[in-house]
């Protein structure tokens, strides 16, 4: 069974964090994670967030215990509750340090939260809801793990007060009416799920999906809200796609494909900004609510052939752009500047290559991240080199087809003059019978 309690942190955050870290605790720092942040340098990060928004003082950081019974969970696996504790819970907002201690009877989670969010300078606020959403999420990860969870009239009585007080949040604030009544007006008006998304954005959210559930950043809240958890299993991502869907469906015949394109017209809507600021949400809800927002947009037939023609204009423009760069008047130029791309995108599909072993080895989270970046970073240069292979191959095509084609009119030219040539001298030698 796990148990969680915590503690606010008013000063010496470094002094708890290296408490957490200790090396004769945590297997010599192998049970250390951190999320948003490296676990090396968490304290130095988070001061860092601090010193952006302005806010050193006050309530630095949250201390959070998860404690399990006995062995009941491996060390491993208790680090990777603990991961998965802080994830659902502050992954999109906050920086978490969580470290697992073995040197008690009991395995043991110490989790770090920094205070002030590092998408938007919000401070954590550790309300009852909060706190209640904390037990509850502990308890649906215990089930998950087939762990056991506290049964007693003292624990039982406090779950029943934390789902109360979640439930009550839930249905009696005003905010989280509106809330819900924009997200069904979302769902309603969607055609697809990105008209959601976007209908949400004009005003004045933020959505962001994490496997099968959405968050969003609301004008109302600074905290992000799990809809899923606070509406229940109808805003879960499938099913808000199924609600979606399901009544636009209409049949279509595949071999007669028509393409439909979105004509913008109106307020662009910053979404970085948008995810980041929540003046910027705020700004946005009163453009919403004064009719600027959403804006104009109807929708444009487009057939296939419209994107086959585009894409072919844009072939074109590609080798004639080639030509004109590399100053090509041969096919022997266009095939020498092949050979060239093709040596040197070799080296690069060997190096990630190399990069994809060591990824698929690898364990260690931070090392996948470095590794993931950098086979990102050889993809763009690989997919931009095939780009120029393919424009060399198709005007190296383009121009032993033209030498074909003029090669076969010349032949041609020259066979209708020999022929009339023939026809000529036997007329002559008519007239001379004659």
């Amino acid at each position: 069974m796990a148990i969680t309690k915590y503690k606010v942190i008013k000063k010496n955050l470094e002094a708890v964090i290296n408490y957490a870290k200790n090396g004769e605790k945590t297997e010599h720092g192998i049970l250390v994670s951190g999320i948003n942040c490296l676990p090396e340098n968490a304290y130095e990060e988070m001061m860092l967030i601090k010193k952006n928004f302005h806010k050193e003082d006050g309530r630095l950081g949250y201390h959070f215990i998860q404690s399990f019974k006995g062995k009941e969970v491996s060390a491993r696996q208790c680090n990777d509750i603990g991961m998965k504790l802080a994830e659902s819970l502050w992954g999109d907002k906050y920086q978490v340090l969580v470290c697992t201690h073995v040197d008690k009877d009991n395995v043991h989670n110490h989790i770090i939260l920094n205070s002030v969010s590092f998408v938007d300078g919000s401070k954590y606020h550790n309300s009852n809801v909060e706190l209640a959403l904390v037990r509850e999420t502990n308890d649906e990860l215990c089930k998950k793990y087939g762990l056991s969870i506290v049964e007693t009239d003292k624990a039982n009585k406090e779950d029943e007060i934390a789902e109360s007080r979640i439930a009550n949040y839930n249905r009696n604030s005003g905010k989280m009416a509106l809330i819900k009544k924009d997200i069904d007006e979302a769902i309603e008006n969607a055609v697809k799920y990105q008209d959601f998304v976007d209908e949400l954005g004009y005003k004045g959210y933020f959505v962001k999906k994490s496997n099968n559930s959405i968050s969003i950043s609301t004008p109302y809240f600074n905290r992000n809200i799990r809809i899923a958890r606070a509406f229940g299993e109808d805003y879960t991502f499938e099913n808000i796609k199924y609600r979606i869907y399901y009544n636009d469906y209409k049949s279509k015949n595949d071999n007669n494909k028509i393409y439909k394109i979105r004509i913008y017209e109106g307020v662009k809507i910053n979404s970085e900004l948008l995810k980041k600021s929540h003046f910027y949400r705020l700004y946005v809800h009163f453009l919403y609510v004064l009719g600027k927002l959403p804006p104009k947009i109807h929708y444009e037939e487009r057939t296939p052939e419209y994107y086959k023609e585009i894409d072919q204009f844009n072939k074109l423009c590609d080798e004639l752009n080639m030509i004109s760069d590399h100053k090509l008047t041969s096919i022997q130029d266009a095939q020498n500047l092949r050979t060239q791309y093709l040596e040197e995108i070799s080296p690069l599909k060997a190096q990630k290559e190399i990069y994809m072993k060591l990824y698929n080895k690898t364990d260690n989270a931070v090392d996948k991240t470095i590794l993931k970046a950098r086979i990102n970073i050889l993809n763009e240069d690989i997919e931009r080199l095939n780009k120029k292979i393919q424009t060399c191959k198709r005007i190296i095509n383009k121009a032993e087809k033209g030498e074909k084609e003029d090669w076969i009119i010349q032949k041609r030219f020259q066979d209708n003059k020999e022929r009339s040539e023939k026809e000529i001298a036997k007329s002559k030698d008519k007239k001379k019978i004659r």
